[in-house]
């Protein structure tokens, strides 16, 4: 079966210690990675109880192709906005033949 690859650019910001800086603190980079193909799920937002407070909270779903590699502390730009991991990482299966199992990521922002 011959499946077309598709889906959304997704970038992966990572920040790494470098070194320590002349009072003992750590020192970070950051780097950025272009992933391609990346399946792009939209899930129901939260909205607070408690009228005084003005936010809601956004949730996406990020299948990635197979050996994408994410780790803790990752952030994601998703159509131009910043996202926060929300979950662990997760493996999925594809349910379609001659396609390899890939990684999946919740992520979530705050507006408000």
């Amino acid at each position: 079966m011959s499946f077309i690859r598709g889906g959304e650019s997704v970038q992966i910001k990572r920040r790494s210690k470098t070194s320590r800086d002349e009072f003992g603190n750590n020192v970070y980079q950051e780097t950025t990675l272009t992933v391609k193909d990346v399946l792009v799920a939209i899930d129901a937002g939260s909205e607070p109880a408690d009228a005084v407070r003005d936010h809601v909270d956004q949730t996406l779903t990020l299948y990635f192709p197979n050996g994408t590699k994410v780790e803790d502390g990752d952030r994601f730009v998703i159509r131009g906005t910043q996202w926060l991991k929300d979950s662990a990482i997760q493996n999925w299966i594809s349910p379609f033949a001659g396609l390899d199992a890939g990684v999946v990521v919740k992520v979530r922002r705050r507006n408000g």
